[in-house]
């Protein structure tokens, strides 16, 4: 069993991964075809059928040769890590002080966990010191400054008891002025069978390494379970990197005291778990047919202030933008901005990528990539409260139309309002301000006993839209009841078996968060009964102009068949003489209104057709008959 590398060029040495001969090691061996390579700085990223490893930057040193192949002196300790019962997301080198020498690497993964004899799944976040060389007597060519600790995610409970998103999916860190304290933002979701739904949680690096500079998980044994270490801790503190800030005497982890290297072995994992900045997810989504499986931040600059827009691909091929906005009670507000449809088969998004500068988003799937423009400001409309109502970061009002905002634009006619949304402020001087302007109006007919279906599609995502009917010939309104027969949807109202009573005026009505409502549709319903679509069709007034209508079909069938079945004639021939025919009928038809000076010239005209006629009926009987004696020859 082997993996390869193969994301770098052909000189990069090979990984081969042999599988452990017992239960505590597995060996990592690395194949250098090129000798003079070794030196490289190797990020390596592992997968096997469960096993996910990410060893960033470890310098090969040369003195480690053996004719081209060499052991791997970074292999995890088996009791430390269950490597596979594991499932690694991603891994970050991220610095600790100003000396390179303190810098780590941090692993988040999810891993198979037994409390006694109950399983459960946990996500974890773990680091290793970046110069971890391994012990000298103890953990020889294993890590020795590995620690581990929960990442937890869930919504609190009133009765205390949480609701837990326990499988960690996806990583994305979002820098920020200080780069060794970017924030992390995670996907997590339900490993219940029963409760399917997704979370997002953001954390602080300052509490990650809070949790690792606190206490220890200690455990008597395998059918105990984890409590607090509260026996002595041995000096260096077990997993500080071997640097100059700490002990000067101390330049490599070979030279850690036997007592720091046996009492990580025992306690690799902290007894405190690492907790969302909010308390609580910032966005989630339960009840829905997909799932959330990989995320991208981008920080935009508003009107209001600085806000995080989130990108959430899913399972289902489908990428969310979502905001999540902090109100003045320190309290959390989730709007979902736009839900995109990026490719026409739904198929899962496998990666995700932003690029600020050129302000796209890159979607990866097994169908191939695409490229979405992260502002898309003419989806919302032109009016100022739609605009408004939309609370999209990326996007202003400018006084003609909803378009991209830019900071450092010098027009003072851009509004904008991210934290509230309230049109009535932001639009309080324009047509639109109370919800009024032009309404559309359609006209739709349904057929009693089928269904139909009433389509009304508000501009902003976050508005709630109410159904009201005004029957014919009343003036009050009422708001549609909902029930099996009548199902409100997200792209309009369904109605299944129409009834009489259905008929009406229905009008659409969106009202947002802030109350502000605008009526978006009057449609008016008719209805086609039974009765009206068994009714006879109504004869004709005139009864001599029907008859004429019928003599005229019935002589053109019987010409027609006169022309197939005859052998000496043509289609062309009967199309040539009923053009001609119709032509005649024409200029008849325009001679009866003449009168006075034009009836000689009306005469004349009529005694001409009449020659031109018989002239080309006797030119058509002649070819006929030439036709016959040449058939009759042959």
């Amino acid at each position: 069993m082997y993996a390869r590398y193969s994301q770098w060029t052909s000189k990069v040495p090979q990984l081969y991964i042999d599988p452990p001969t017992d239960s505590s090691n597995f060996q990592i061996k690395i194949l250098n075809t090129h000798k003079d390579h070794i030196k490289y700085d190797i990020l390596l990223f592992i997968r096997l059928q469960y096993f996910c490893l990410l060893l960033s930057k470890l310098a090969l040193n040369k003195k480690n040769k053996r004719n081209s192949e060499f052991l791997c002196m970074y292999a995890p300790v088996w009791s430390v890590l269950n490597v596979f019962k594991a499932r690694f997301i991603s891994a970050h080198p991220i610095a600790d002080t100003y000396n390179p020498d303190d810098d780590k690497i941090y692993f988040f993964f999810r891993e198979v966990s037994w409390e006694g004899n109950d399983k459960s799944i946990l996500s974890r976040v773990a680091r290793v010191c970046k110069n971890d060389v391994g012990g000298l007597r103890s953990l020889t060519n294993k890590w020795t400054t590995f620690l581990k600790a929960r990442l937890v995610c869930s919504i609190p409970g009133p009765d205390g008891v949480d609701t837990h998103f326990d499988e960690l999916q996806d990583i994305f860190l979002l820098p920020t002025r200080d780069d060794k304290n970017p924030i992390v933002y995670a996907i997590f979701t339900t490993s219940s069978s029963i409760f399917r739904g997704s979370a997002v949680c953001v954390y602080s690096m300052a509490e990650i390494r809070s949790v690792f500079n606190g206490p220890y998980a200690h455990k008597e044994g395998p059918d105990h379970r984890w409590v607090e270490y509260e026996g002595r801790i041995p000096y260096p503190r077990p997993g500080t990197c071997p640097s100059k800030t700490y002990d000067p005497r101390i330049k490599t982890t070979k030279d850690f005291p036997d007592e720091v290297v046996s009492f990580i072995r025992f306690h690799p994992l902290m007894y405190r778990s690492v907790y969302p900045l909010t308390g609580r997810p910032v966005f989630t989504r339960v009840r829905v047919d997909y799932t959330l499986t990989h995320i991208v931040v981008d920080r935009v600059l508003a009107d209001d202030g600085q806000y995080e827009v989130m990108f959430l691909g899913t399972d289902a091929g489908s990428v969310l933008k979502v905001v999540s906005i902090t109100q003045e009670n320190w309290s959390t507000e989730e709007v979902v901005l736009e839900e995109l449809q990026v490719f026409q088969v739904p198929t899962p998004i496998l990666s995700l990528e932003l690029s600020s500068k050129q302000q796209q988003l890159y979607v990866g799937s097994s169908q191939g990539l695409a490229q979405v423009s992260l502002s898309r400001c003419h989806l919302y409309g032109q009016a100022c409260s739609e605009c408004c109502l939309a609370r999209d970061p990326y996007c202003a009002w400018d006084g003609h139309m909803c378009s991209r905002y830019v900071p450092a634009s010098k027009r003072r006619a851009r509004r904008q309002d991210i934290k509230n949304g309230d049109p009535a402020i932001q639009c309080w001087d324009t047509e639109d301000s109370l919800g009024g302007g032009r309404v559309e109006e359609r006209v739709l007919y349904g057929v009693q006993s089928n269904s139909t279906f009433l389509e009304c599609i508000p501009k902003s995502q976050q508005a709630q839209i109410r159904w009201y009917k005004q029957r014919p010939g009343s003036d009050r309104k009422e708001e549609v009841r909902l029930d099996d027969r009548v199902v409100h949807t997200d792209r309009g109202l369904l109605i299944r078996s129409l009834h009489a009573s259905d008929a009406g005026v229905y009008v659409c009505v969106a009202q947002e968060h802030t109350h502000f409502t605008r009526t978006l549709l009057r449609l008016t319903l008719q209805l086609v009964t039974h009765g009206q679509l068994d009714r006879k069709p109504k004869p004709s007034e005139d009864p001599a102009a029907e008859m004429h209508n019928g003599a005229e079909s019935r002589q053109r069938y019987k010409d027609y068949l006169r022309v197939m079945s005859s052998p000496f004639s043509s289609l062309e021939e009967y199309c040539d003489s009923l053009w001609l025919d119709k032509r005649s009928s024409r200029a008849r038809g325009r001679g009866l209104g003449g009168v006075g000076k034009w009836k000689h010239i009306q005469e004349m005209k009529k005694s001409r057709n009449r020659r031109h006629h018989r002239e080309r009926g006797e030119e058509r009987d002649k070819h006929v008959r030439g036709r016959a004696a040449r058939t009759a020859k042959q």
